[in-house]
């Protein structure tokens, strides 16, 4: 019976190694070009790297993980990033081992420097100079068996006595009955660093090199080790994100609890000085008789009630009926403070769902076509388009087939787009295509109402001017016949579309609508903030999500220019 084990991390010793064996041919060679460290978690760093055969992302975690990533996740530039950009940006990466055989890796750089990341708990990221030397660490601090501090030479942790084979290793090999654990782990050690490496994920709980019980095979070890840590980065990002909306939360409960308490005892109190009032005017003669002999109290069954001797028995009965009335008012008071730190409470909460959505859409896995402009037809058909001259160039030269479709707005300053893969399309998808094109082009900042597009197929388009002419960047002969489609509407339809995560797509009102329920249609306007921030509020509100930074980030970086809303289109088929 397989042994119930807890959420795994961080990498083992043996995870690193499989790691190391199945991608280090294509980590040496790569040039740092830029490096970052997640928005939320600024010990998570981002190394943009320019490899041999594509760039590449590289996630470096201090104490959890190292592996490729394809996920896009919100980055920024924070202190520690800006100081490794300044030690090792522009050096290649020559070299990569582990540091005897534990979960540290030593990747050597071409000036002599080095990275050290340590994957143990309370693991650093370190960089030495060419002698060892400290020159930046995650963490300065003076350990109880070593110093790390800019200068000193670079000391590896204490080496455990004997090996410390994982539980999960024990259990995924049957070693719990074997006599000799650590031979049968020296023969998975063996067969890792031969290559025999089996990529297994069990989500939210494990993943392994090697088959393990109730796991699922991946197609690399690095790709399962990103999909592994991509739930558990989402959770530590909207942990950090909340935390400070969450102590507020909890102060404000507080309160709230302490003034509802206030209110029942204003209430209570008042109560009871009315009860008082009633009883001095209902017992009248008993009264007026303990004022005549000065008396200051008289007995209320197992209470003692004051009186003023000075006073009537009215004017006393007066007096606690004004003592309740001041309570009535602190109560009044009281509810009315309440109703407003509910009213924020609510607001505290919203909050909070907007971070958490807001992280939905921070970290998902971004195909390769989302660097360019995008959008699929109604028969399914990848339509994409080059934002600026340089990916105009870059599609032609590196995309475009032979059979793919070549289409332009007819004005000078339009988006390449091209129709991947056009087999047995139709007319529909070729419109589909042609409103991206049309939209995408200088006819939109015009605010023109239409434009015409033609159409080519991949094979009438080349790079090659006649003899003695010059093309300038994202510029193209086209040879044959054209194919127009005249006057295409500048108009484009935008939605959400939900499952995991979430992911805004544009198009023709025809392919969206047949993507999502719920859109907006906009055309060319004379605004663009106010145009972002309405259509990220119908949307939001239509798919009963929260509106976030980032979703209005999002939703302006599709906006061809200055637009306005024309249309929005609601699940129940109505319109407004």
């Amino acid at each position: 019976m397989a042994i119930k084990l807890p959420r795994k991390n961080s990498m083992s010793y043996i995870d690193l190694l499989a790691w190391v064996v199945e991608n280090k041919n294509e980590l040496i060679g790569c040039r740092i070009d830029n490096i970052y460290n997640l928005e939320k978690l600024e010990n998570v760093f981002i190394f943009k790297l320019h490899c041999k055969s594509y760039d590449r992302n590289l996630i470096i975690e201090p104490g959890t993980r190292i592996n490729f990533t394809k996920y896009d996740i919100q980055k920024e530039i924070g202190n520690k990033a800006k100081t490794l950009r300044e030690l090792i940006r522009d050096l290649i990466i020559s070299n990569i081992e582990i540091m005897d055989k534990e979960r540290i890796l030593k990747i050597e750089l071409s000036n002599g420097m080095k990275i050290i990341l340590e994957l143990l708990p309370r693991g650093l990221l370190l960089v030495l100079d060419n002698q060892d030397k400290i020159k930046f660490a995650t963490e300065y601090k003076e350990f109880k068996d070593r110093i790390v501090k800019p200068g000193l030479t670079y000391t590896q942790p204490p080496k455990p006595k004997k090996t410390v084979i994982p539980k999960d290793v024990i259990n995924a090999l049957h070693l719990a009955e074997t006599a000799n654990v650590e031979e049968e782990y020296d023969k998975l050690e063996k067969s890792i660093i031969e290559g025999k490496i089996t990529p297994c994920i069990q989500k939210g709980i494990n993943f392994m090199p090697i088959e393990f019980e109730g796991c699922e095979k991946g197609t690399s070890f690095n790709d399962v080790i990103d999909e592994y840590f991509l739930e558990l980065t989402k959770e530590r990002e909207i942990q950090k994100t909340t935390e400070k909306i969450e102590g507020e939360k909890k102060k404000l409960e507080k309160t709230i609890q302490q003034i509802e308490e206030n209110i029942k005892e204003y209430e209570e109190k008042a109560e009871e000085l009315r009860n008082i009032g009633k009883y001095l005017m209902e017992h009248y003669m008993e009264v007026e008789n303990a004022v005549k002999n000065k008396q200051k109290k008289i007995k209320v069954g197992d209470k003692e009630i004051e009186i003023n001797p000075g006073f009537s028995v009215t004017k006393n009965s007066s007096l606690y009926f004004d003592k309740a009335k001041e309570y009535v008012e602190k109560e009044k008071k009281a509810k009315e403070t309440l109703e407003e730190l509910k009213r924020k409470l609510n607001e505290i909460e919203k909050e909070i769902k907007r971070e958490e959505e807001g992280r939905r859409l921070s970290i998902r896995k971004k195909e390769w076509y989302e660097k360019y402009r995008w959008s699929f037809t109604t028969n399914g058909f990848l339509v994409i388009a080059g934002k600026d001259s340089d990916q105009n160039e870059s599609l032609v030269r590196k995309l475009l087939e032979d059979t793919d479709i070549f289409m332009h707005a007819d004005i000078q300053g339009a988006a390449t787009t091209i129709i991947k893969n056009p087999k047995n399309i139709t007319d529909q998808d070729i419109y589909d295509a042609a409103v991206i094109a049309a939209s995408y082009s200088r006819a939109w900042k015009m605010g023109l109402a239409a434009v015409d597009v033609f159409w080519v197929y991949g094979n009438q388009v080349s790079k090659s001017p006649p003899t003695g002419e010059y093309l300038p960047k994202g510029s193209f002969m086209i040879y044959g016949k054209k194919n127009y489609i005249k006057a295409v509407k500048l108009s484009l339809a935008i939605g959400f579309k939900i499952d995991d995560t979430l992911e805004i797509i544009a198009g023709s009102e025809n392919s969206i609508s047949a993507k999502v329920k719920n859109y907006v249609v906009i055309s060319p306007g004379e605004e663009l903030e106010r145009t972002v921030d309405r259509i990220v509020k119908i949307l939001s509100e239509l798919n009963s999500i929260s509106p976030s930074k980032e979703l209005k980030s999002e939703v302006l970086s599709i906006l061809p220019g200055k637009s306005k809303i024309v249309k929005v289109v609601k699940e129940t088929n109505g319109k407004q």
